[in-house]
């Protein structure tokens, strides 16, 4: 009985060692890319080298769709490299959790043209608590003179200010001040989303009838410049699906 022991232990540590026990090579994280920058025209993206992007992404634009951005990846340590057009914006290895969601933004860090920046943010893809939502806003627009107020409209008498007198979030913002998720008490519906000019009726931006879903994840992005100096503004309204 104890050989049998001993025999199946050594079948066993042969078919690890032999078979390779691989650390993280068949566990997954989940990683979305979104370019909110107004400086690069396209963004690119490779994983250890294989290109993960379908298409290079413009302004305004996500990786899978605004309602499934997520592309599933090796997690662990692995290299990253964001390409614009023939470029090489970044190379270098980082380190994507298992079973998790990563956010990659990159944003302008000045009204002029400089070097952009890319955020790695830790998404939180807790299910929040029945009849909530949970959201951030993501303020990207690099003219620190524009103060917006993000509404959420339903007809002439609901509606809901979930961000007052909000501006960049700075060019040398951390990860850790902005990836947070605020939860909210919410009942469902199709809510008009609006950033206004702070304390008036002006619309910066606006998208129409958004089905924001009860216990739904999302990231609201507000990124540009104003037509008068730049591309113009862009909003956008990515469901993380939970975890």
């Amino acid at each position: 009985m104890i050989l049998m022991k001993y025999s199946l232990l050594i079948v066993l540590m042969a078919t690890c060692f032999f078979g390779g026990c691989k650390k993280t090579n068949n566990i997954s994280a989940s990683v979305l890319f979104y370019n909110a920058t107004w400086s690069l025209p396209s963004v690119s993206a490779a994983w250890n080298s294989t290109d993960i992007i379908t298409a290079p992404l413009s302004q305004g634009q996500v990786s899978g769709t605004a309602d499934s951005p997520y592309i599933k990846v090796p997690a662990g340590t692995n290299l990253i490299t964001i390409k614009t057009n023939a470029s090489v914006f970044i190379d270098k290895n980082i380190y994507a959790t298992a079973a998790s969601g990563t956010s990659f933004i990159f944003f302008d860090t000045s009204t002029v043209q400089s070097p952009a920046r890319m955020l790695q943010l830790t998404d939180d893809l807790v299910v929040p608590d029945t009849f909530q939502l949970k959201y951030r806003m993501l303020n990207l627009v690099p003219d620190t003179s524009i103060k917006i107020d993000l509404w959420l409209v339903n007809g002439t008498t609901d509606s809901a200010l979930l961000d007052s007198a909000g501006t960049f979030i700075g060019a040398t913002a951390a990860a850790s001040s902005v990836q947070t998720f605020t939860a909210r008490s919410y009942h469902g519906g199709n809510y008009t989303v609006k950033i206004k000019k702070t304390g008036t009726e002006e619309i910066y931006q606006s998208l129409a009838a958004y089905p924001f879903a009860i216990k739904g994840i999302y990231s609201i992005i507000f990124s540009g410049l104003p037509n008068s100096s730049g591309s113009g503004f862009k909003l956008s309204v990515l469901r993380h699906p939970a975890g």
